[in-house]
């Protein structure tokens, strides 16, 4: 018996989702992604219109469903959601806890230890996901190393509060910038690698040495800043994505390259690839600042691995190869999943490392019913009959003479006073 799940990732330039079918042995294989545009609802990973991400959010999962429904499945009401924004960051924590006279932590000692990290409550923050980096024991003290994943509160919020608008439940949350690091290898982990997911909006980066994850954030700068700059020369943004990811390089060639094409276009191709170099050089540069701030430049054995949709980018690998002095640069994707090839793609890194860990079923299984109302409850008082316009003329005419007297009434009582109070008891 298999069911099928799925999963949805917020982007700055579309929104993703896919399903899959999760067979009795855990293994995933992909039955339909789908995708629809962000502009104007999500900015730097954050929702900014709620209500227009609810109706985006409905339409992708309609369209899921319809292309899951020729499989004989059901409509998806339910997906996991993929958390990626300006505010994220990673912050060592330790708690402590005495450990009794067991030798060894045990299983529950350590599920207590990650319970207690994830209940930390930090002003303003939500702890989004936990990369645990072993345990040490001092005499009767056990201490975890945990790595948290940290974001304001209102990137969160604002997802939630679009997928309850758009009728979809929420699965579970993933930390996308910590699992993508499934693309690595162990061996990648253990000698010192750096993971860099260029976004529209965004760039992830995370670095992992002796197996463990040493630092995460989230830069608020991406490859679509690239192309607004080449829209700064009077074209619009469709043409200018379409130059850059056609013509441009990266890596600033130099002008007697011959390689260099010859073929017209609106900006003049040394032009256009200083524009590109540029704005890529001073992201790279961000990248290389948080590497050395964090100590580990010069000790990153396995390289850098780049990944998300700007990373197929012409000429980036020789520039990040140049500015981060590391000698192996390779472009991947995640390839764990039962997927057509063709569908193989860095854009989709995000999605599929978040699919590959989901496991519950997401399918639609309640038909709806409709709420019936309860039968009137019969009274035993009569009806009584309209009465006719000779009868409601008759009782007007009466209510008149009868407000009349007791209008009446009212002034002589307020004239004579005492006189009538004898009366009244």
């Amino acid at each position: 018996m298999r069911n099928l799940t799925a999963a949805i990732q917020f982007g700055s330039s579309r929104i993703c989702a896919a399903a899959a079918w999760v067979d009795d042995k855990g293994q995933h294989e992909v039955a339909a992604i789908e995708s629809v545009s962000s502009a104007g609802c999500i900015s730097h990973g954050c929702v900014v219109g709620i209500d227009d991400t609810a109706v985006r959010i409905k339409s992708l999962m309609q369209k899921l469903s319809n292309r899951v429904k020729s499989f004989g499945a059901n409509n998806l009401n339910t997906a996991y959601v993929g958390l990626c924004g300006i505010s994220m960051h990673s912050m060592e924590y330790q708690p402590t806890s005495l450990m009794g006279e067991e030798g060894m932590p045990s299983e529950e000692m350590v599920q207590h230890l990650a319970a207690k990290s994830l209940n930390l409550n930090i002003s303003g923050h939500d702890i989004l996901g936990l990369h645990n980096n072993g345990e040490t024991v001092d005499g009767q003290h056990i201490t975890a190393h945990h790595q948290l994943i940290v974001a304001e509160r209102r990137l969160k919020q604002g997802l939630q509060a679009a997928m309850e608008r758009a009728h979809i439940r929420i699965a579970g949350w993933m930390a996308t910038p910590l699992i993508e690091a499934d693309i690595l290898t162990p061996e990648e982990k253990e000698k010192g690698v750096l993971l860099v997911n260029l976004g529209a909006q965004l760039t992830s980066l995370s670095i992992w040495k002796d197996t463990q994850l040493k630092f995460l954030t989230v830069i608020p700068l991406g490859c679509h800043a690239v192309t607004r700059d080449i829209a700064t020369r009077g074209l619009r943004l469709e043409e200018a994505e379409e130059l850059k990811a056609s013509w441009s390089d990266a890596s600033r060639p130099s002008e007697d390259n011959s390689s260099m094409p010859t073929v017209p276009t609106p900006i003049p191709i040394k032009d256009l690839n200083l524009i590109v170099a540029s704005r890529y050089e001073e992201i790279v540069a961000n990248i290389a600042s948080q590497v050395n701030q964090t100590g580990f430049k010069g000790q990153l054995e396995a390289g850098c691995v780049l990944t998300g949709g700007g990373s197929v980018q012409k000429g980036l690998t020789a520039l990040f190869s140049k500015r981060l002095d590391v000698t192996r640069i390779n472009t991947r994707s995640c390839n764990t999943l039962r997927y057509a090839s063709s569908e193989r793609k860095p854009y989709l890194t995000s999605l599929m490392t978040m699919l590959n860990l989901c496991q519950v079923s997401c399918e639609e299984t309640n038909t709806f019913v409709e709420e019936k109302k309860p039968a009137p409850i019969a009274t035993t008082t009569p009806v009584t009959p309209k009465p006719t316009m000779e009868e409601r003329k008759k009782e007007s005419k009466n209510d008149l003479f009868a407000g009349r007297r007791k209008s009446a009434a009212k002034s002589v009582r307020g004239f004579f006073g005492d006189l009538f109070s004898g009366l009244d008891e």
